[in-house]
């Protein structure tokens, strides 16, 4: 059996990843905010991807929500320091949604902060997480996506 990974890209592959991924799930005016030629953009402002995404109601209302969207590429756990500035961005911009993206997964720390920050300030925003296996599921059946990732033999095969 095969095993999703992105543990071998960079933090700048990640994002270009999590920008494909975005685009191949419908979102569209996708915008990397990637400003510098460093490996991280450290003037991004909370969030290294903005999109949009156009949703149609069952009565054929339409609305285009703003997305922010902070990628993390972690081989551990994503700690609560490094969601600080997405949040507070966020708080100031006022995003529709703001999706934080784990190469792998979110630290139980920065989970039970996330909890208690939208307990203690009901953000008028909402906050998503996808972690490796959300990447996973969102990427399966999109080959293009796939083609630059690396699927490596797990150890139970």
């Amino acid at each position: 059996m095969r095993q999703f990974s992105t543990d071998h890209l960079t933090e700048t592959q990640f994002e270009k990843y999590c920008v494909d991924l975005l685009k191949a799930m419908g979102f569209v005016n996708v915008r990397w905010r990637k400003g510098t030629g460093l490996s991280s953009s450290p003037s991004d402002q909370g969030r290294d991807i903005e999109c949009e995404f156009v949703r149609t109601e069952i009565d054929n209302a339409v609305y285009v929500e703003r997305w922010f969207v902070e990628c993390k590429h972690y081989k551990q756990g994503v700690p609560p320091t490094k969601i600080a500035g997405a949040l507070a961005w966020a708080e100031a911009e006022s995003p529709d949604v703001l999706l934080l993206v784990a190469s792998n997964f979110f630290s139980n720390p920065a989970k039970e902060h996330l909890e208690k920050y939208k307990a203690n300030n009901r953000p008028r925003f909402r906050i998503k997480t996808w972690e490796l296996p959300d990447l996973e599921a969102a990427s399966k059946g999109k080959p293009l996506l796939l083609s630059n990732m690396v699927w490596r033999k797990s150890s139970t095969s």
